[in-house]
């Protein structure tokens, strides 16, 4: 899964996949391990669905919880506002637009 998203940061495709009985589509902008030591993807939600249903927005994302991850020809032009290098939320950045 890691090497998926990886993947979709460096080449900006959207990913979809199952995330607390949602189904999510989402511009990953990092991959990193969070500060209680936790894989995380913080990504923009275009589409789909969330607990707090005010999509789109910016979310984090446990990659221990994601389900059904797809990789999606789809491309997206680039950082969204808000996006800043280094995500201070993050102790280790595996990969960043």
């Amino acid at each position: 899964m890691k090497d998926k998203i990886i993947e979709s940061i460096e080449n900006r495709n959207l990913l979809a996949f199952d995330y607390d009985g949602f189904d999510r589509f989402v511009e990953p902008h990092t991959l990193g391990v969070s500060k209680t030591g936790k894989e995380m993807l913080s990504a923009f939600q275009t589409t789909g669905n969330s607990a707090r249903g005010n999509v789109p927005c910016w979310g984090q994302f446990s990659l221990s919880k994601i389900e059904n991850l797809e990789v999606l020809d789809h491309e997206f032009s680039g950082t969204r506002p808000g996006y800043a290098t280094g995500d201070s939320r993050m102790d280790r950045i595996i990969a960043e637009l």
